[in-house]
């Protein structure tokens, strides 16, 4: 034990940054974990119930208010998003408007000399970009001749339609949220301020497109569902909208895809969706588990050859990156397997028995190493 305190005092430092990242892996992967499942079972519980609407005159004479529905067909939308100042008259969900701002950029270059701090100098160098946000030229070093505007006076923006429908059923604001497969807006139609100037589909407030002073505007505008493209939704009918659906675990469902898709293929491509986003987080969480257990690889050296059973998932003193990946392969699929066990005990087990398997495998050879002598 003197041995481990005396290397945790030369090692202090990396050792609780280790830590820290050791238990925000942990924390990740729990979550991870705890967010799929509750997601396969919410999955589970809508698709048990939902009904696919047809149109047809049968349905009129049926009640589906808080019923799980599935609607696929093409959006109609009640009123035309515009841009009066830009001739835009469009049919869509969302209109987007994003407005950049030609402006004054500071970049700091340092330069050492020598190893000493007297060494190091700073030059600073501006030039014009167009940005998105606006560049507070107050913190320039050099703030003489380098002045951007303190606003904008054009907002960036984004319209809503007010009324979109799927055959009769109207989407609620929850469902035109999940429009945003944005598709740039091109048109030949010139505004009717000549101040305006339009090139490659890009609206420039300036007197030259191809000299901009700072303070001079570009706006792209983009859009997202056009009239008359097929989407599939699911979710919850609410009087005559589409509304999400709150499982019993308090799981908020809605589910919308382009294409006339029947609910069988909704689901697989959300079920698709989920996956990649499980395993995405879970190589979140186990990369932070690998670095935190590589900070207190030497420390885990000195525990692990104290115990026999474990001697062999000791890190290497020369070659330790080995035993660092056994050792947080095994960590994350126990936390992943803690998650899954109560809910779906087959996946959970075997969760366990792969985290476990590197253990299970050195304690093997070692017995068997002790028998034959």
């Amino acid at each position: 034990m003197a041995n481990l305190a005396e290397t945790f005092r030369s090692h202090w430092l990396i050792s609780i940054f280790g830590i820290v990242l050791f238990i925000a892996g942990s924390a990740i992967l729990y979550w991870n974990e705890g967010h799929a499942v509750h997601m396969m079972l919410a999955l589970d519980e809508v698709y048990a119930d939902i009904y696919s609407m047809q149109f047809t005159s049968e349905e009129l004479d049926q009640s589906f208010e808080q019923r799980i529905i599935h609607i696929s067909g093409g959006i109609l939308i009640g009123e035309p998003l515009t841009e009066p100042d830009y001739n835009i008259q469009l049919m869509a969900v969302k209109l987007k408007r994003r407005v950049q701002m030609y402006q004054w950029v500071e970049e700091t270059i340092e330069h050492n000399f020598g190893e000493s701090s007297q060494g190091e100098t700073r030059t600073y160098h501006y030039s014009r970009e167009w940005r998105d946000k606006l560049v507070d030229s107050r913190n320039f070093y050099n703030r003489h001749g380098h002045t951007n505007p303190s606003s904008f006076p054009i907002e960036s923006h984004v319209q809503i339609a007010d009324a979109v429908y799927i055959g009769k059923y109207e989407l609620g604001t929850e469902v035109k949220e999940k429009f945003s497969n944005y598709r740039e807006l091109t048109s030949d139609i010139r505004p009717e301020d000549s101040s305006i100037k339009l090139h490659l589909g890009l609206y420039y407030h300036t007197n030259d497109v191809f000299n901009p002073e700072v303070g001079d505007l570009r706006i792209l505008f983009s859009f997202a569902g056009m009239e008359g493209e097929i989407f599939s939704v699911v979710g919850k009918l609410e009087g005559n909208k589409v509304v999400p659906y709150i499982t019993s675990r308090g799981t908020s469902i809605l589910l919308i895809y382009p294409g006339g898709l029947s609910a069988t293929e909704v689901f697989k491509l959300e079920s698709r969706a989920q996956v990649l986003n499980t395993w995405y987080w879970r190589f979140i969480g186990w990369l932070l588990i690998f670095f935190g257990v590589s900070c207190n690889s030497k420390i885990l050296r000195i525990l692990f050859l104290d115990v026999p059973l474990l001697i062999n998932l000791a890190p290497d003193s020369q070659y330790p990156m080995t035993g660092n990946f056994l050792i947080a392969f095994s960590l994350a699929l126990t936390i992943a397997a803690v998650a899954w066990i109560l809910h779906r005990p087959v996946i959970g087990a075997c969760l366990f028995l792969a985290g476990a398997s590197p253990y299970v495998w050195f304690t093997r050879n070692l017995v068997e190493y002790q028998r034959v002598d």
